[in-house]
């Protein structure tokens, strides 16, 4: 089979399969879908800054969901938000000269199914962004990376930061200042996102989501390294080990692209060269698969890709495993429990964090707090105190 229908095949059989997972009985996400539902109400009611989270999700929401109902939105996002990823590396693979090989095991990535089973997964379309800004710089079009840059912000703040970084890096390699200049402008252009929050009383650290809780963690331990199993499969340890033997292929011939993976890969690890300092990020060891999909992709795509029949194999075998996992790995990777849209219009948001809390509603003495969980999945009780201004 030629790269071009090997992709082809794996993408369409990928998209697939994501829809069918997507097709259970009603919505079903993490604790956070509830406040991104309130949002998206919020925002279709007046359209205003109400959380320092990036906004696109909530905006495309308020004018989609009347159409499609707000519980099949998230549902609709998600599928199109992996279409977009696949869609995102397969131009940069192209434009990079890169084989076929490496967008047709990225399409079978095992965690890109645990992203779609655990809704909402907002950084799905964040990071195909991402993919597309590096496509366009190596492409050297920069007034379309500063666009995606600040669009990037306006989809997920933390993918936006990953396309600085990278895509400084990729400039950096390959001596372009232009594309430093457009990375430059393309943060300016975003800026009025992040002075609403400093005018509405945020600090910086909560603007850009680096307040404590947010994307910043403390982490006195290795939280997920007990999960190394779990974490191996969903990294597809095929794809791994190609991986292995196609880096110094990728060293060799793609030495700027070379230098975008090795930067992807330190960021994956920052659960463990943090540890020393009792911090962490939320990309960690688990979550930060999504990124780490894109160096192993292209490094095993490099080792199978001269090798047609190898490359089927390889690429069949990666779907076995991902179609596996679904069943016996993902469902542990994420809190996921149906929604009660009833529920949505009791939550208030805070302003300058991602937390929120349902709303009392009994203002009497000796009434309880209810429980109100928070990113990631801890629990506290709410505050007494009455919505966030």
């Amino acid at each position: 089979m030629s790269g071009a229908a090997l992709f082809r095949w794996s993408a369409g059989a990928a998209l697939v399969v994501h829809a069918l997972l997507l097709l259970g009985d009603g919505l079903h996400g993490g604790g956070d879908m509830k406040p991104h539902l309130r949002l998206i109400q919020l925002m279709g009611e007046t359209p205003a800054l109400r959380n320092v989270y990036a906004p696109a999700y909530h905006a495309i929401g308020a004018l989609l969901a009347p159409m499609s109902g707000l519980a099949a939105y998230p549902e609709w996002f998600a599928w199109g938000s992996m279409a977009a990823l696949i869609a995102a590396f397969r131009r940069f693979q192209r434009v990079a000269r890169l084989p076929d090989a490496c967008a047709a095991l990225f399409a079978w990535a095992p965690y890109h199914f645990a992203l779609t089973t655990c809704l909402p997964k907002v950084e799905v379309a964040g990071y195909a962004v991402a993919l597309l800004g590096l496509s366009l710089l190596l492409e050297r079009r920069h007034v379309a990376l500063a666009l995606c840059l600040a669009l990037a912000f306006a989809v997920h703040t933390a993918a936006a930061l990953f396309l600085g970084l990278t895509g400084g890096v990729l400039a950096l390699s390959l001596g372009d200042r232009r594309a430093l200049g457009a990375l430059g402008a393309g943060t300016l252009l975003a800026l009025p996102l992040p002075l609403a929050h400093l005018a509405a009383g945020c600090s910086l650290g909560e603007a850009l989501l680096f307040s404590q809780g947010d994307y910043l963690r403390a982490a006195p331990r290795l939280a997920n390294w007990v999960h190394w199993d779990r974490i191996l499969i969903l990294a597809n340890p095929i794809a791994l080990v190609a991986a292995g033997i196609g880096s110094r292929a990728l060293w060799r011939d793609h030495r700027p692209v070379a230098y975008v993976c090795a930067v992807i890969a330190v960021l994956y690890l920052n659960e463990i060269w943090l540890a020393p300092f009792d911090a962490r990020t939320t990309l960690d060891l688990l979550r930060g698969l999504t990124v780490l999909a894109i160096p192993v992709a292209v490094a095993a795509g490099l080792a199978i890709g001269s090798r047609p029949r190898l490359a089927t194999s390889a690429v069949a075998a990666s779907a076995i495993v991902a179609l596996a996992s679904i069943f016996w790995i993902t469902p542990g990777t994420c809190v996921s429990k149906p929604i009660d849209l009833a529920e949505i219009s009791h939550f208030d948001v805070d302003r300058c964090q991602f937390r929120w809390r349902p709303r009392r509603l009994d203002s009497g003495r000796g009434a309880e707090a209810p429980e109100v969980r928070l990113n990631r999945g801890v629990e506290r009780p709410a505050p007494l105190e009455g919505p966030p201004q």
